[in-house]
């Protein structure tokens, strides 16, 4: 279903998130498989849990690893509204790289990565869709 960042007390965890069903997810945190029990707690409730849910996805945001660059990805489609580092830059992991809005909503996008900015894909006022590449990194 996809892989992501998961921020619990301060610690990033890679998770690959297996299967959802409506009182369970699989999921594989950081190699080991975990059912993680869920229950809802009312209609409106699960609605503003999913788009919480998916604000922090949005926050931590979903990521592709090939060779030595590593690729930030829109996590919604939006608008980048401010890009804050620039193409060479060394940044560290959780340092805020850009802001974009989507579903009206202004979201921070953090970097899960250390290293320099090779490449800056997406620029102020541009539109992008769910997966596109933001910025890569080197290591």
């Amino acid at each position: 279903m996809g892989e992501y960042i998961f921020t619990i007390n301060g610690k990033d965890y890679k998770v690959n998130v297996n299967a959802i069903d409506q009182s369970a997810a699989n999921v594989e945190i950081n190699g080991k498989t975990f059912v993680v029990n869920m229950k809802q707690v009312g209609a409106m409730a699960e609605k503003k849990d999913s788009k919480k849910v998916q604000q922090n996805v949005s926050q931590e945001t979903k990521k592709i690893e090939s060779g030595d660059v590593r690729k930030i990805l829109a996590p919604l489609p939006g608008v980048i509204l401010n890009v804050m580092v620039k193409e060479g830059q060394e940044i560290k992991e959780g340092q805020d790289v850009m802001v974009m809005e989507a579903m009206k909503m202004e979201n921070s996008i953090h970097s899960p990565y250390t290293g320099k900015v090779i490449r800056i894909a997406a620029k102020k006022d541009d539109t992008v869709a769910e997966g596109d590449v933001l910025i890569e990194i080197g290591a």
